[in-house]
């Protein structure tokens, strides 16, 4: 009887080891699914979108060029640079970490984004521009699923050129 108790016990422990595992992976694809859906709703394709209070918290908050903005007021920055008139944005993630601790997660990357928007200095033309920037969010769980809270973005490298 007494093997068979340690044998249970043993299955339980693996069990619910097993689960966690499994909780932490969803988990982790949940949080990297969230960013993924942020930059997607902050496309210029899809700007201003009406849905982006689906991937950030109601005090969400973002640390860009060395300022502080809120989503009211990044807005606002966009809107002095013209960011309705750009004709493209494309982010690419890559070296994803991702951690999960209870109702929070966090992810470091790199994000390497295009964009090309008119040329302010040439009506006619268009420029292109790559940035390669060290990022970092930290999302919480609400309503069971994962939002940003906060978003800090260092720019490493910027090249603009003009564009066909």
């Amino acid at each position: 009887m007494t093997n068979l108790l340690k044998t249970m016990c043993a299955l339980t422990l693996m069990t619910s080891m097993a689960c966690a595992r499994a909780d932490d992976t969803s988990d982790k694809a949940a949080a990297v699914a969230t960013l993924e859906g942020f930059f997607a709703a902050f496309s210029v394709e899809h700007y201003p979108n009406p849905s982006m209070d689906d991937w950030i918290t109601d005090d969400f908050v973002i640390f860009e060029m060395g300022e502080v903005f809120t989503w009211h007021s990044f807005q606002a920055f966009l809107a002095g640079a013209g960011y309705a008139d750009w004709i493209s944005t494309d982010w690419q993630f890559s070296e994803l970490r991702v951690s999960v601790s209870g109702q929070a997660a966090h992810i470091s990357y790199v994000n390497e984004g295009e964009f090309i928007y008119p040329d302010p200095a040439n009506p006619e033309g268009r420029l292109r521009e790559r940035n390669r920037w060290l990022e970092s969010v930290y999302l919480v769980k609400q309503d069971g699923r994962f939002k940003i809270k906060f978003l800090q973005s260092d720019n490493v490298t910027r090249e603009v050129a003009a564009y066909p």
